[in-house]
């Protein structure tokens, strides 16, 4: 994992992400091409640069080109979505479209890894290429399951019907709430207004595509920092469990923002080796970005806040260099500011008024569970949370934890450790004072939506923790120097066997993860999420029309009158009339 992991300095551990010249490669950082081009060194031009510059773009355009084509090849399935026997038939049918992709990705691996020139560029984009036909495959089983209506998930009720109503309403001229994340808004406005579609039919379209490329760009955020191998791994690993295809927008943020963090602490941490010009783009360009992810879903923001505090003051050059470091944190915090001032200060006007009395499924168990995030629509249980086996306590809840002190124990002083355990103790500190708040206020205020970030951040440290123990027996293997580390480790070339095994092992995780995923989606006439399509597929459309698999008789007028129906009038339309920011539902 180059670009994160320490060697000894003295009085504190230096990351390979403060040191940009360091890049040692264990076993699996050496598996899929070069490290990333921005934990290089400032380029001093050249073939190499050019070289560099080639390959990110060729991993960008492989990863979305993938989940685009993924996505239009599902578009050739031609199944009843309401049968379960079509659907089994049609996820079988991405299952199988996926497997050819698949293939040809090892099979374009074969072939250039008898050539070096092109197993540098190939591998990396194959590792690209993977991220993007996991999601690809998620996105078109939500497509297979909206076949045949114009509806998004849920049609026009809960938060697909307020998105629906905000978007009307800023198409008419009439105001939105400031309060709430504008992006998605005018996204959904714009494209109804480009395609001549409703408004319902533009966050359809939205809800497909958010899905398509959540991988794609969580591989490419974790690019900032990592090699494509363990980018690849963290995206199948950590992010792929957090995916949402009701509302992608919200975790797609958080999967970019976490790395967006930690690279811009690293950076806070060695500006003292950095000339003032580089100063300004990187302060201007990081508070840009973070402004531009705060107006698409602010929720992660607020979870956040403590934990980038504490990371910032740790990190924070006290000794070499206080004024470049405070001139880069204000140039961030003007940047943010210009960019997210109109949801910023609509917050601010809102802070203290807004009140979240959704008490639903999350809400009613332990405070302390966050392995399995389930939101309000849990599907068939009985007992919830599951018993585990160790005190209540399930063994991946173990293994996270195991995780986590491994990596404090090997890592702890290095930037991307010390960031995720600070973000995921804020995290929880907020959940449970919010938490035990509820009975004297008898609101949520939305701290079930920490279940994610929590959940995110033990995935990340347990995926670290791997590669800290695999560096660490590296370094024995090779020797050390006089202070306990290797003192220089030379880069090996790139392995085409073992890039090709693990491209087999992650497509093999990639299959199982977006299969699952896709078949909870199907319509289901119950409490789980595949309500949110049946829904979709049982009211009449927005032009007046039954959805093309639904029969006339049970096409409702409205979902109102369809959930009525079934008993669920009460749960699904409870605490949805009004989106708040960070709502999960």
């Amino acid at each position: 994992m180059s670009g994160n992991w320490a060697v000894g300095t003295g009085n504190r551990e230096r990351t390979f992400a403060d040191e940009p010249g360091a890049h040692p490669r264990g076993p699996l950082e050496h598996v899929c091409a070069e490290p990333s081009p921005t934990s290089r060194p400032a380029s001093t031009g050249g073939p190499a640069a050019l070289r560099r510059l080639v390959v990110g773009a060729g991993e960008a355009a492989a990863a979305l080109g993938a989940a685009v084509v993924a996505v239009q090849l599902s578009r050739s399935i031609v199944v009843d979505p309401l049968d379960r026997v079509g659907q089994v038939s049609g996820v079988a049918g991405l299952d199988l479209r996926f497997v050819v992709l698949g293939l040809l990705v090892l099979a374009a691996c074969a072939a250039a890894g008898r050539r070096p020139a092109a197993w540098a560029i190939v591998s990396p984009i194959a590792c690209a290429t993977v991220a993007g036909l996991a999601t690809g495959l998620v996105a078109g089983g939500i497509l297979l399951a909206l076949r045949g209506t114009q509806w998004p998930l849920f049609a026009n009720w809960g938060d697909s019907g307020q998105l629906i109503r905000w978007a009307d309403d800023l198409l008419a001229g009439r105001p939105v709430p400031a309060d709430y994340p504008p992006v998605v808004i005018h996204t959904i406005a714009a494209l109804s207004g480009y395609t001549g579609d409703s408004t319902a039919s533009a966050l359809r379209t939205l809800q497909v595509a958010g899905t398509a490329v959540f991988g794609p760009i969580a591989y490419l955020s974790w690019r900032l920092l990592l090699t494509p191998a363990w980018a690849l791994a963290v995206t199948l690993v950590a992010a792929m469990p957090l995916l949402e295809p009701y509302k992608p927008y919200t975790t797609v943020v958080l999967v970019a923002l976490i790395p967006a963090f930690i690279a811009f602490l690293g950076v806070l941490g060695r500006t003292e080796t950095m000339a003032w010009r580089r100063v300004v783009v990187v302060g201007i360009g990081t508070g840009a970005a973070l402004g531009v992810l705060f107006s698409v879903y602010s929720g992660w923001f607020l979870w956040s806040a403590p934990g980038v505090l504490v990371a910032a003051l740790a990190v924070f050059p006290w000794r070499s260099a206080v004024r470049r470091a405070a001139v880069l944190l204000g140039l961030t915090s003007t940047g943010f500011a210009v960019v997210a001032a109109p949801h910023l200060i609509g917050l601010l006007r809102a802070a203290g008024t807004v009140e979240d009395r959704y008490f639903y499924f999350d809400t009613m168990v332990d405070p302390a569970y966050i392995a399995m995030w389930r939101n309000d629509l849990p599907g068939a249980v009985d007992t919830w949370p599951p018993v585990g086996e160790l005190g209540g306590v399930g063994l991946f809840t173990v293994l996270l934890v195991v995780g986590m002190g491994v990596a404090v124990a090997i890592g702890g002083r290095q930037t991307a450790v010390l960031t995720l355990c600070t973000l995921m103790a804020g995290a929880w500190l907020l959940r449970f004072w919010l938490a035990s708040q509820m009975y004297a206020t008898q609101s949520v205020q939305l701290y079930p939506r920490t279940s994610a970030e929590i959940l995110y951040c033990l995935l990340l440290l347990t995926v670290f923790a791997i590669h800290l123990v695999v560096e660490r027996a590296r370094q024995l293997t090779l020797g050390t120097g006089g202070n306990g580390w290797v003192s220089r480790l030379t880069p090996r070339s790139p392995a085409p066997a073992a890039t090709i095994g693990l491209l087999c092992a992650a497509l093999l995780l990639a299959l199982s993860v977006g299969s699952s995923i896709a078949d909870r989606y199907m319509p289901r006439n119950d409490d789980s999420v595949g309500l949110l399509a049946y829904v979709a597929q049982m009211v009449r459309q927005p032009d007046g029309r039954c959805p093309d698999f639904s029969a006339p008789n049970d096409c409702a007028p409205d979902p109102g009158q369809l959930l009525d129906r079934t008993g669920r009038q009460t749960r699904a339309s409870s605490g949805n009339e009004h989106l708040t920011p960070g709502r999960s539902r």
